[in-house]
């Protein structure tokens, strides 16, 4: 059976931010589309937001990075980091409002508590945040535990590449919007996740974090779908569920896809860097760009 909480974990890894890898293998998805009336170019690739010491990216994309006028990514992570009022406010979508976590997740909250503080994980703040900030909490323990560390992934590579170079940055989404993304998931649908987090093994987490990082390192889009593909959620979460991966991905994807396909009409020349699932969650970026009349080229 393949579990929500694999899709969850996916969705937490990709969205904030042991399989290590030899340097050169790192072909992660890499597409490229261009408009031969405007002479607009787009290069797109698929990144993850964690990494490894030894991850050594193409040639062919820092030179397509070099061609490009402007890097896009979902947003700059370490422009916000530096801005504390803009990630507090962002985070204010994600607090509890007139109640605790306890309050609000009821009789499971003691279970997820009591692992937390075994995984040294647990802090008094969580108890005033929505259980989906205590599963993204959990995933990037779990991303580390794999050997993977946020400051290696690569929207963070690109953009200081692309700073030290003088390109321009575009921000796709903001904070605000990626935040509202998990406030927005259901009560029910958090809390179920949160549980399938704290009762499953834990080595068998580590082990899909693993499998996630070699389907992207090898540029493996069945892969990366096939971990999408989750036995049904129970039939009262069914709903929720549905409208959760709808604004994770395809509400994105398509804005993701519309800067793809505005920068071609006006002959821009961009780098698209966005998470490697929004290639792989149907209907994805491609699929939106070549209902726009475009061919898309995968580069190898």
């Amino acid at each position: 059976m393949k579990r929500l909480f694999a899709v969850i974990l996916i969705c937490a890894v990709m969205l904030f931010s042991g399989c290590g890898r030899a340097e050169n293998e790192i072909t992660p998805p890499f597409f490229k589309v261009t408009d031969k009336e405007t002479g607009g170019v787009v290069y797109m690739l698929g990144t993850m937001h964690v990494g490894t010491e030894d991850a050594v990216y193409p040639d062919k994309v820092y030179k397509a990075l070099d061609e490009s006028d402007v890097l896009a990514v979902e947003l700059d992570v370490q422009e916000l980091e530096a801005n504390t009022a803009e990630l507090t406010s962002a985070m204010q979508v994600m607090m509890l409002k007139g109640c605790t976590a306890e309050e609000y997740i009821g009789e499971d909250y003691k279970e997820i508590r009591k692992w937390f503080v075994e995984k040294g994980l647990y802090n008094m703040v969580y108890d005033y945040y929505i259980p989906a900030v205590w599963s993204s909490m959990a995933a990037t323990m779990l991303a580390e535990d794999a050997g993977y560390k946020s400051e290696l992934g690569t929207d963070r590579t690109m953009l200081t590449y692309a700073k030290e170079h003088n390109k321009e940055i575009y921000e796709i989404e903001s904070a605000a919007e990626q935040y509202q993304v998990n406030a927005n998931e259901g009560k029910e649908l958090q809390i179920y996740a949160l549980l399938e987090t704290v009762r499953t093994d834990y080595d068998e987490q580590i082990q899909q974090m693993k499998d996630l990082y070699t389907a992207w390192a090898n540029g493996d889009i069945s892969a990366l779908e096939d971990m999408l593909a989750v036995d049904e959620p129970p039939e009262e979460l069914a709903e929720q569920y549905k409208q959760y991966i709808f604004e994770m991905y395809e509400n994105r994807q398509q804005k993701m896809a519309e800067y793809v396909t505005d920068t071609l009409k006006n002959g821009g020349k961009a780098f698209v860097a966005v998470g490697a699932m929004h290639y792989a969650a149907t209907p994805d970026i491609i699929d939106f760009v070549e209902q726009a009349g475009y061919n898309v080229e995968k580069i190898r």
